[in-house]
């Protein structure tokens, strides 16, 4: 535990950062992808599945801010939601993507799990076992760059919802 707290709030929210840009650039192409692909191989039932993993998503990065006050209580639910997100990722992966997508959507999709993963659970140890120290405390360009990706997401969210 030493370890943990010997890191800088710093070192925690660049790592989130960069992982949660890497996701939004990936994520944005993958969107006009989807643009693309909407009204022709994109089923209602892929499309009832991407908005699962979009409230599962978003009931998980709820579920990690709590950690800020309530680590303990927002526990089981950061548990099932990111294993809710998890298997419906697969769902739509394995069922829908494996045969129809290019090479180049296939490492969009690559990408955007590995930054995910990255950024989820670097929010958690940071979060859950140290109630994001220091985190109030960081620069403001820390505060603007997470205000500019968190609007960006929720437009690329929007739209993947209305598709």
């Amino acid at each position: 535990m030493n370890h943990l707290t010997d890191i800088s709030p710093l070192v925690w929210a660049t790592i989130i950062l960069v992982a949660a840009t890497l996701f939004v650039v990936t994520w944005s192409l993958d969107a006009v992808t989807h643009k693309k692909l909407a009204h022709i191989d994109i089923t209602d039932k892929e499309l009832q599945t991407h908005r699962t993993i979009l409230v599962a998503s978003f009931l998980m990065e709820f579920s990690l801010v709590a950690m800020f006050w309530f680590p303990l209580e927002a526990l089981p639910f950061f548990i099932a939601f990111v294993v809710t997100r998890t298997v419906h990722e697969f769902i739509d992966e394995l069922k829908y993507h494996s045969d129809r997508c290019t090479p180049y959507e296939s490492r969009l999709h690559l990408v955007m799990w590995f930054s995910v993963i990255v950024k989820t659970s670097t929010l958690f140890i940071w979060g859950f076992f140290l109630s994001y120290e220091g985190v109030l405390n960081l620069p403001v360009i820390f505060y603007v760059w997470t205000f500019v990706l968190l609007t960006i997401m929720a437009y690329v969210s929007w739209v993947e919802w209305r598709r």
